[in-house]
C-alpha cells in the first residue's frame, strides 16, 4: 500500500482519520499539527472553525499508484486544453509535459 494525501470535504471526513497538513486558522496559527489523528471532538471543533475541507492521508494499493505515461499525458493536455497557446500557461504547459516525460515509472 501507498499513502498519499487528499482533500475531502469535512462531511466525507471520519474519526481515525490522519491530518496530512498542518491544519491552520484564518491568522496562520496552527489548529491541529500534520500527523495528528482525528477525533469526533476534533470534527465537531473544527466545524465551527468555518472549515470545509481537510488534508487527510488515503492508502492506495501500488497498482493505483501507478499512471500510465500516455495517460498521464492525456490528463496534462485536458489541464489545459482550454488555455495552453496563451504565454504563461504555454510555458507552465511545456514545463510540466517536460517534468512528466521524465519522471520514472
Amino acid at each position: 500500500m501507498s499513502t498519499r494525501h487528499r482533500y475531502l470535504p469535512l462531511s466525507k471526513i471520519d474519526v481515525g482519520m490522519v491530518l496530512a497538513d498542518d491544519l491552520l486558522d484564518k491568522l496562520g496559527h496552527i489548529l491541529l499539527p500534520a500527523g495528528v489523528t482525528l477525533t469526533e471532538g476534533m470534527l465537531k471543533s473544527i466545524a465551527h472553525h468555518d472549515i470545509h475541507q481537510l488534508s487527510v492521508l488515503v492508502e492506495t494499493p501500488e497498482t493505483e499508484a501507478i499512471i500510465d505515461p500516455q495517460q498521464r499525458m492525456m490528463r496534462l493536455e485536458k489541464i489545459f486544453s482550454h488555455c495552453r497557446d496563451a504565454e504563461p500557461s504555454h510555458t507552465l504547459f511545456m514545463y510540466m509535459k517536460s517534468y512528466r516525460l521524465k519522471v520514472p515509472e
